[in-house]
């Protein structure tokens, strides 16, 4: 077991959770084993924005394949230099724990 590794972000997008875009936070989860990527998912827990839908999750495992449970993706600014608007899909961001800072 030491050779495996999991990393978990339990909340990706604190910014955007704590202004109200809840359909931009996701929980985020890696497993590499031997310091290889071998397996990850995503959980979408407001994919609609608010808890209208059931929560997504998108999940990949290593020469295996990808796959999509619960409530299916209608949006995304794909691809993303022609969609940033800035407002709905805002531009990558360093955190800084300041919801004003650019």
């Amino acid at each position: 077991m030491s050779d495996v590794t999991i990393f978990v972000d339990p909340l990706d997008g604190t910014r955007e959770f704590v202004e109200g875009r809840l359909e931009n936070c996701q929980v985020l989860v890696g497993i590499a084993i031997g310091g290889e990527a071998v397996a990850g998912a995503i959980g979408i827990p407001f994919p609609a924005g608010d808890d209208s839908t059931e929560p997504t999750i998108v999940y990949g495992l290593a020469d295996v394949g990808t796959g999509v449970m619960g409530a299916p993706l209608t949006r995304g600014p794909y691809p993303l230099d022609r969609n940033i608007d800035g407002v709905k899909y805002p531009r990558p961001h360093i955190a800084t724990g300041d919801s004003t800072a650019d």
